[in-house]
This record gives structure tokens, sequence and C-alpha cells, in this order.
């Protein structure tokens, strides 16, 4: 009778004996983490260079004396207030705080939990390592702004991995999460499609979907919430916050045209952007390749990155991280390997002061930081759309 051969199983690292010792210690990693993140708190101290902080600290002072969210107040910050009416309210506990030790909490606070996010990953601890080393400049580049990307990144990832879980609930809280922080991460909880208990899931979103929505009532009046609601919808879909770093940036970028909240580019880029997502859906609905759920997050942690009018350089840290986290999943294959170094080198490195100032202004001036990312992308939506059933 002839030998079978056993396939090789996909978590699994080839290189994983060749790998130094030091590199698969969880500790060192960890340690660099949060050692990276407070030279980053050391030096918004120093240069006062913290201003994402002061808006959020800022918006539950301004619910707290029922001043209007979505305005300008050039006396104590630069730019708008883009967040959820909820935020406020979560944030609250932190803008309480003196601004030192609220901003040491949110920092510190924002890269543990991307780190508990990594390591609830279904992979390989060898895989965890890699991952977690090579997203550790993403990370600092994102908590150098104070933003709420990395927790945003966190959340989304610990949706799909408590979706994997078979745990409805607490995937529909952090799917509320995101939603009540920046609208458009509740992409994430698309995956339910793909998921048992969809309609448990459905029943908790709806449940704390209404609890989120209705609790700055706890402040506001009803008028002034649904007037509220009303400021946030019309800024987060106005040009006012359009940036460059999306696809459509790269592009007016390389072609060397004004940027246009409604051209003949833009709408382009946005029907072929739907229609890709459509089209990932589906297939990875008819196809089920191996790990497509996880291959589904990262595209949607892509897309929505990608091809999202407000996206600047620090909101790569989501799509950055669903690159990293789909490619770890798939068989291991040289493309995979040039993606990931080309995210590394050119979606973290190459925007930084780390590279010569002639690369660094190559690659800030044509927004080259959404290049690998979008590689990745049709690398996904190829894997997505012609990938094999695991059943046959």
């Amino acid at each position: 009778m002839p030998k079978q051969h056993l396939p090789t199983p996909v978590f699994s690292l080839t290189a994983a004996n060749r790998l130094p010792s030091w590199y698969r210690r969880p500790m060192l990693v960890t340690i660099l983490y949060f050692i990276g993140t407070l030279v980053l708190f050391i030096q918004s101290q120093m240069t006062q260079r913290y201003n994402n902080f002061i808006i959020f600290r800022s918006s539950w002072d301004h619910m707290l004396h029922h001043m209007p969210l979505y305005q300008l107040y050039p006396d104590t910050y630069f730019d708008y207030f883009l967040y959820h009416p909820t935020f406020p309210i979560l944030f609250a506990p932190l803008a309480v705080l003196p601004v030192a030790a609220g901003l040491f909490i949110w920092l510190m606070g924002s890269a543990g939990l991307f780190l508990y996010a990594l390591r609830q990953l279904p992979v390989a601890a060898n895989k965890r390592y890699i991952i977690s080393w090579l997203l550790i400049l993403e990370l600092l580049n994102a908590i150098q702004s104070s933003q709420t990307n990395p927790m945003m990144a966190a959340l989304m990832l610990l949706t799909v991995v408590n979706l994997d879980r078979g745990k409805p609930m607490l995937a529909a809280l952090f799917t509320c999460l995101c939603f009540f922080i920046k609208g458009y991460g509740a992409i994430t909880g698309l995956v339910f499609l793909f998921y048992d208990h969809k309609l448990t899931y459905l029943k908790y979103c709806l449940l704390f979907g209404i609890a989120g929505t209705v609790l700055p009532l706890a402040v506001l009046s009803p008028a002034e919430l649904i007037q509220a609601y009303r400021d946030w919808f019309q800024l987060i879909t106005s040009p006012v916050i359009l940036e460059d770093g999306s696809v459509r940036g790269m592009i007016h970028a390389l072609l060397h045209l004004p940027q246009q909240p409604v051209g003949r580019i833009d709408k382009t880029v946005n029907a072929l952007a739907f229609s890709g997502l459509a089209a990932a859906l589906f297939f990875a609905w008819k196809n089920r390749p191996q790990h497509y759920h996880w291959i589904v997050a990262g595209y949607l942690l892509l897309w929505v990155v990608l091809f999202n009018q407000s996206t600047e350089s620090p909101t790569y840290i989501m799509a950055v991280t669903g690159a990293v986290a789909g490619l770890m999943m798939l068989p291991e294959r040289p493309l995979s390997v040039i993606l990931l170094g080309l995210l590394v080198l050119v979606t973290s490195l190459c925007p930084t002061d780390l590279v010569p100032s002639f690369i660094n202004k190559i690659a800030v001036n044509y927004q080259l930081k959404a290049l690998p990312c979008l590689l990745v992308l049709l690398y996904f939506q190829y894997y997505l759309c012609t990938g094999k059933s695991q059943k046959a």
C-alpha cells in the first residue's frame, strides 16, 4: 500500500527552526511595543503634539456644556471632531483626568489592546511572533498621532476572533464599539455572513446598537442628540474632511491632478471598489477556500482604508493589520513574502524619517503608502474569487 503524505498544516511555519531564539520570545516584542509607546508619549509631552487627544478630551467637555460637537474650536485645537456622537461618553473616563495621565493611559491602552488582539489570532505561536514584529513600526506610526486607529484595528480583529470562536454576543459588542467610535469600523461585522449564529449576532447588534445610540441622552436632550447626529452625518459626507491617503489620492498624486471630491476618477474608483467588494463577498460564499473567513476580514480592513475619503497616514494601521494577518493565514508562497516585504518597506518605513529624505519625499508626495496595500487587496480578491472549496 503506497505511503500517504499528509498535507503540511497551513498554520505551520517552515522556517520556524531557523528563527533566532530571541525573535520568538513574546515578552521581548511586548516590551518593545510598550517602550516604543512610552518614548512617543514622552516625545508628545516635550513637543506638546497631541492635538487628537485634545479633540477627544474636549468633546466630552463640549457635550457636557451642550456645545456643538462638530464645529471648529481653534482656541482649543485644530481640525474637526469627526467621531460618533456617542464617542465623548465612551472617552469621558479619560477626559476627566489630567492631560498627561489621560494621554499616557490612552496610548499605553491602545498599544496593549492592539497587542492583545494580535495574540488572539488563530495561528501558531511562530506566526504570531512574526505578525507582531511586522506590525510594530506601523503601530508606532499610528500611536504617534494619538488617534483611535490602533484601538479600531484591535476591535475589528476582536470582532472576527469572537465570531470565529462562536461568541456572537462579544462579536456584536466589538462591532458596535467600532461603530460608536468611527462608523465605518463596523464593516468587519459583515464577516458574520459566513458564520453560524447569525440571528443571535444580529439581535445583540440591535441591542447594543440601540443602547449606544441613546447613551448620549444621559447628557443631551432628545432634540440636541438628533441635531448632533445630523451634524455628524453632514460633516463626514462633506468635502471638508477630504484627505489624500486613499487609492484615489495616490492616483491623483501620480497623475499630478488636483484633489476633487466627486471627479470622474473618484467615481470610477468608487464603482470598481464596490464592485470588487460585492464580488469578493459573493465568491467567498460560493467557493469557500481555506480560511476564507479571515481572508474576507483582511480584505475588509484593507478596503475600508483604501477607499475612504478620510484616510490619512495613521489610518493605515488597520489596512496593514488586515494585510499581514490575512497573508499569514494563506499557504506560504513567495508572493506572500514579497508582499509582506513591500508592506514593511514601502507602507510602514518609507513615509518615516528613518529613510533618506529623498525616499521619504517620493513616498509622501506620491502617496505610495497605499500601493502595497492595494496589491494585497488584489491578491485577496484573486484568492477569494478563484480559490477552491476546502471541502473539495
